[in-house]
C-alpha cells in the first residue's frame, strides 16, 4: 500500500481508502474506460473466418461452373450409334486394369491349386452375335510349387455368365 495526500486537507491516506479518515473528503477511484465502438465505427472481423468464407465460396462457384458445363456436354453429344452400345455392353465384362474377364478369371482362381499365385498374361475375345469366345492365358503355380503358364477358352453369354468352358492348355 502507498501512501498519498488527501486533495482535500494534503494530508497523508493511504491509496486504498474510500475516503479521508482526517477530513472524510470522499475518494473516487477512477474506473478505466472501456472502449465502445460508436455508431460510425464497424466491427472489426476475423480475418480467418473471411479468408475461410472466400474459399468455400471459390470452390462452390468451380463446382456449379464444371456442372452446368458437363450437363451441356451431355446434351451435345450426338446419340451412340448400335455399335458403340454392343461394345460397351461387352467390354463391361472386362477389367479396365489389366483387360481379363471378370467372370473367367473367377472361375479359373476357383480351379487353381494356388489362387493367390494368378497373373493375368492376356485375354482376346471374339463377338459371335449372341456369345463370346473368350481366351485368356494366365500364369499361377501348379501342384508342385512351379510357375506355368496356362491358357483356357471359354463360351460367355453378354450378361457375363461363363456358359460352357470350350478347351484349355498349358
Amino acid at each position: 500500500m502507498a501512501l498519498v495526500n488527501c486533495p482535500e486537507c494534503s494530508k497523508e491516506i493511504s491509496d486504498s481508502s474510500v475516503s479521508c479518515p482526517h477530513c472524510g473528503y470522499p475518494l473516487n477511484k477512477e474506473k478505466p474506460v472501456q472502449n465502445v465502438p460508436s455508431k460510425n465505427q464497424k466491427p472489426k472481423y476475423n480475418s480467418k473466418g473471411i479468408g475461410c468464407l472466400v474459399i468455400i465460396i471459390g470452390i462452390l462457384i468451380i463446382y456449379a461452373v464444371t456442372s452446368i458445363s458437363s450437363y451441356f456436354e451431355e446434351k451435345n453429344k450426338p446419340p451412340k450409334t448400335e455399335k458403340e452400345i454392343r461394345k460397351e455392353l461387352v467390354e463391361k465384362h472386362f477389367s479396365s486394369w489389366d483387360g481379363s474377364h471378370i467372370g473367367l478369371t473367377a472361375l479359373i482362381k476357383k480351379t487353381m491349386n494356388d489362387p493367390s499365385s494368378y497373373e493375368h498374361v492376356e485375354t482376346t475375345y471374339s463377338d459371335n452375335g449372341s456369345y463370346l469366345i473368350v481366351k485368356t492365358t494366365f500364369r499361377g503355380k501348379n501342384a508342385f510349387g512351379g510357375t506355368v503358364t496356362n491358357w483356357i477358352r471359354a463360351k460367355v453369354d453378354l450378361s457375363g455368365n461363363i456358359t460352357e468352358v470350350i478347351s484349355q492348355g498349358p
